[in-house]
């Protein structure tokens, strides 16, 4: 599902990490897990192809991180950025925000999703100022997970979130892995979160 072979990541004379091999197959959570400023989120955009390897490759569902293959690789794709402040009145607004990048896809599969990840419905109708970081998250989280997307590339996405929320968002990810047969990696430093990957790498 992602391939990395022999990726270094570098700006100008600071390499954030150097031949990294990673392999992330069809029904694995992998967690990257690091000191901060070790590249961690750079990695994810530079699987989306926002940011250029220095050197090595980078495969996704079988195709070639190049300029001919990009859009296709980004709509496999889901991401879930660390911090993210979309303009959005209210909850349901940051759903259909994330749905309205993807063709107006609806959002069917909601109520399910939102009660794996302990969201009340009625979140919905709040106002997005006064929902709380990780109400936001999980919000968030679970347009990602809606969405039909065969990689999953998840931010600290427990970072705003105790432990119970957190070990709810692992589960979550889980299920979307095994019984949906997506893939997932997660940046994280919450050791409750990376307790639940199948493996985890530190850059």
């Amino acid at each position: 599902m992602l391939h990395l072979s022999h990726a270094t990541l570098a700006f100008g004379d600071r390499i954030l990490f150097s031949n990294l091999d990673l392999k992330v197959d069809q029904g694995q959570l992998v967690g990257i897990t690091g000191e901060s400023g070790c590249g961690k989120t750079s990695l994810l955009r530079a699987i989306l192809g926002f940011v250029p390897l220095t050197s090595g490759t980078i495969e996704v569902c079988g195709l070639p991180l190049d300029a001919h293959h990009i859009h296709d690789i980004r709509r496999r794709t889901a991401y879930v950025p660390q911090e993210l402040q979309p303009p959005a009145d209210t909850g349901r607004d940051l759903l259909r925000l994330t749905h309205d990048l993807e063709a107006n896809r609806s959002f069917a599969a909601a109520p399910s999703i939102l009660a794996s990840l302990a969201l009340d419905p009625s979140l919905l109708s709040l106002e997005a100022s006064k929902l709380s970081g990780g109400q936001r998250q999980r919000l968030l989280l679970a347009a990602a997970l809606s969405l039909p997307k065969p990689l999953l590339l998840l931010d600290e996405p427990s970072s705003a979130l105790d432990e119970e929320s957190t070990q709810r968002v692992a589960h979550a990810i889980i299920s979307a892995c095994r019984d949906e047969r997506r893939a997932a990696l997660v940046v994280s430093h919450d050791p409750v979160l990376l307790s639940f990957c199948d493996k985890t790498i530190s850059l």
